[in-house]
């Protein structure tokens, strides 16, 4: 059986010309742009007060996709419910993680702790 090694010599380079023509390589998001897009849509939630994206993941080079992770800080049910005075507005943290795809649109979002671990 015959291998690529015995085809191509080391010297000549490969070309891939024929994929390229027929897809145009489109350049990926960087960080602070996904992470500005996830920020905004996380601003867009009802009684959000404060919004911080802790983590910034590239999951897949070639469609471009992105895994945010965001901490969004509400009101507090309970006070809020109870009408309780307070001196200082108490917030509770919320965890999100989002999905984006290569045009920065959101695909899915979701509460952490509702969302089941990915199995290794």
């Amino acid at each position: 059986m015959a291998t690529v090694l015995d085809s191509v010599r080391m010297a000549e380079p490969v070309s891939r010309a024929s994929e390229s023509d027929s897809q145009p390589q489109r350049s990926l998001p960087g960080v602070l742009e996904v992470t500005k897009a996830a920020s905004e849509f996380l601003k867009g939630m009802p009684d959000v007060r404060e919004v911080k994206v802790a983590k910034v993941v590239l999951m897949d080079s070639k469609t471009g996709a992105w895994e945010v992770e965001g901490e969004v800080y509400v009101p507090n049910a309970t006070i809020k419910m109870l009408g309780l005075p307070v001196r200082k507005q108490v917030l509770d943290c919320q965890l999100y993680i989002l999905r984006l795809d290569a045009e920065l649109n959101i695909v899915a979002y979701g509460r952490k702790d509702t969302i089941d671990e990915r199995k290794a």
